[in-house]
């Protein structure tokens, strides 16, 4: 038996037209100072808690995604809009640009949240190796889970940004005991 449960899930496919708007109804403003990626990752993350009936009193929160794309996507596009302006390039623009920060902008947009990891690889053994690897000792009630796309946008079909969230709550018998938590 596990000791999570899924109580939402989302599927997400967006043509990179469509993503500014979509992050902005589910981020009143969208965010500021982040790639298209980052905005992509928090925005799913954000919907998928939202598709709660009633949000948990006092959630403890961990956040988990997984990319393959990663950095890439965005490193593409900055250099592209640097050289097409023929500026000289600014390292906030590669800071801004790396999809991890998506941990930072979320920290304020999902409630409870105390943890979040982003791998590089695919996301098939995180819920069934990794997630309990992390909780044990954690005292997590909820874990977002994501596989989150950002395609380069030079590849065939590379408009589309694809996610699978699911929001997992942890079972009451799953509970670290307070020897366990450190």
């Amino acid at each position: 038996m596990s000791d999570w449960r899924p109580i939402a899930e989302l599927h997400l496919d967006l043509s990179r037209d469509e993503l500014r708007a979509y992050v902005r109804t589910q981020i009143a403003g969208g965010l500021r100072r982040a790639g298209i990626s980052a905005e992509f990752t928090v925005a799913g993350a954000v919907a998928c808690w939202h598709q709660l009936e009633r949000e948990p009193a006092s959630p403890c929160l961990g956040l988990i995604w997984t990319s393959h794309t990663f950095a890439g996507t965005e490193n593409a596009a900055c250099l592209r809009e640097l050289a097409e302006d023929q500026s000289l390039p600014m390292p906030f623009q590669f800071i801004a640009s790396a999809p991890h920060t998506a941990a930072l902008h979320a920290t304020g947009l999902l409630p409870g949240l105390t943890h979040a990891t982003t791998l590089l690889h695919s996301g098939q053994e995180v819920e069934a190796i990794l997630l309990p690897a992390l909780a044990r000792r954690r005292p997590w009630t909820h874990v977002l889970l994501g596989e989150v796309w950002t395609p380069h946008p030079w590849q065939e079909g590379g408009d589309r940004f694809q996610a699978d969230w699911r929001l997992l709550m942890r079972t009451a018998s799953a509970f670290p005991t307070s020897d366990q938590v450190s």
